[in-house]
């Protein structure tokens, strides 16, 4: 009954640091500016939303916004698509060499972010990639598509070849084997996956700072600096923005949280 007690305890300390934070961010953002420079008004004493209010209709918020949702989904679904297509191969053909592709595939991701700007620059100046949404997504889906692709191959290894010959007796073609069957059974390993491209694409600062110089262009997580002065910050309008900034992510771990842990453990059966 102690280590019971001692374990509760624990698990809600470690909820309250996981959640605390964000909590903090979100009264933040609800306080007025003489609320926020208060020592004493940790918990405001009265809600206001003006700060949501100016940041969604007194700036370009919304335009980031949106801009951010057009790039992650693009992002995420090339990658899915790409990714699934590359693990069936691996995993349903006999591919010489498999092994070593995948590794070379793996070894891209073991470059530092920073260490490939200069190579991304001039290959996108050469295609003339520079300031678009094109040259963004290809430089988001070339760091994502290799995790994606050693994910699910974990999850499709782990599928029996049994169940899609045995699809294909009962009249299935190979495709509708493939869609009704793999796809079906490995939904909870897509939806983690799918979960990491997409967040990955949204909160990616580095390259869109730049790569991207028009104002109308910018992203979601460069936008923000607009409420960060060279002087001063405004707290309120920054917090504000950064709960807003995190309700796409949370729709989508609510869509995808029941695969979620099923997901998570099955990927590691099999690698």
């Amino acid at each position: 009954m102690k280590k019971q007690l001692h374990l509760y305890l624990f698990a809600v300390l470690m909820v309250f640091l996981s959640i605390g934070p964000f909590i903090y961010v979100l009264l933040t953002a609800l306080k007025s500016s003489e609320q926020i420079y208060d020592p004493n008004e940790i918990i405001p004493s009265y809600i206001t939303f003006s700060n949501f209010y100016h940041v969604l209709f007194r700036s370009n918020f919304v335009r980031y916004f949106c801009n951010s949702i057009f790039l992650a989904v693009t992002t995420t679904i090339i990658c899915m698509f790409l990714a699934i297509a590359a693990a069936y191969g691996f995993t349903r053909y006999q591919i010489v060499g498999a092994e070593k592709i995948k590794l070379a595939i793996l070894m891209t991701r073991m470059f530092p972010g920073i260490l490939l700007c200069i190579p991304y620059y001039v290959i996108m100046r050469q295609l003339q990639l520079i300031d678009s949404y094109r040259g963004l997504i290809l430089m988001y889906a070339s760091f994502t598509l290799p995790f994606a692709i050693w994910n699910i191959c974990a999850f499709f290894l782990t599928i029996p070849w049994e169940m899609e010959e045995a699809a294909m007796i009962d009249g299935c073609s190979r495709f509708q084997a493939f869609y009704k069957v793999i796809l079906h059974v490995a939904k909870p390993g897509l939806s983690v996956t799918a979960l990491f491209c997409f967040m990955t694409s949204w909160d990616e600062y580095m390259y869109s700072m730049i790569f991207i110089s028009t104002t109308l262009k910018k992203t979601i997580q460069v936008g923000m600096k607009d409420f960060i002065g060279q002087y001063s910050t405004d707290w309120g309008l920054l917090m504000a923005a950064v709960v807003l900034s995190l309700i796409p992510v949370l729709i989508f771990f609510a869509a995808v949280q029941k695969n979620l842990i099923s997901g998570l453990s099955a990927g590691s059966v099999k690698g």
